[in-house]
């Protein structure tokens, strides 16, 4: 929630979301600060006490803020729902904590479920960690 927000946000440069399609279906072992080279970034926010505005449980239709790269003042996303990807990244802005996890892991519903993690800032091999994604939220 908030608190969380304001614990990571103004410290860690803000947040990202990239999507891309991976190479035959199969995670490359890509560290974020390599995140150029195959992945789009389609959603920001930058340093502060809350997260993205957006609504749509990242599912990439909601549209707001002119995109301005990963270290622009003020949230934006742009509509990736089209877009031909398999998998998500999410880190701070300084890259320091992020993770890999495909598409199929994030979507659907649940709270406080085992989800796979492809990769990650605290790990190189695949694993499963905790995540809460409810309709309504």
């Amino acid at each position: 929630g908030n608190i969380h927000a304001s614990n990571v946000l103004p410290v860690h440069n803000g947040a990202d979301v990239y999507v891309r399609m991976s190479a035959d279906g199969k995670a490359k072992q890509q560290e974020c600060r390599e995140a150029h080279d195959g992945w789009t970034l389609v959603r920001h926010v930058p340093p502060g006490n809350m997260w993205h505005p957006a609504k749509d449980q990242l599912v990439g239709t909601e549209v707001y803020g002119t995109p301005s790269g990963d270290h622009g003042d003020k949230a934006w996303t742009v509509r990736y729902d089209t877009m031909d990807y398999d998998e998500f990244m999410f880190s701070t802005g300084d890259c320091l904590k992020w993770l890999i996890a495909k598409k199929t892991s994030v979507f659907g519903w649940y709270s406080n479920a085992q989800r796979d993690i492809e990769k990650s800032s605290s790990s190189d091999r695949p694993y499963k960690a905790r995540w809460y994604r409810r309709a309504n939220n």
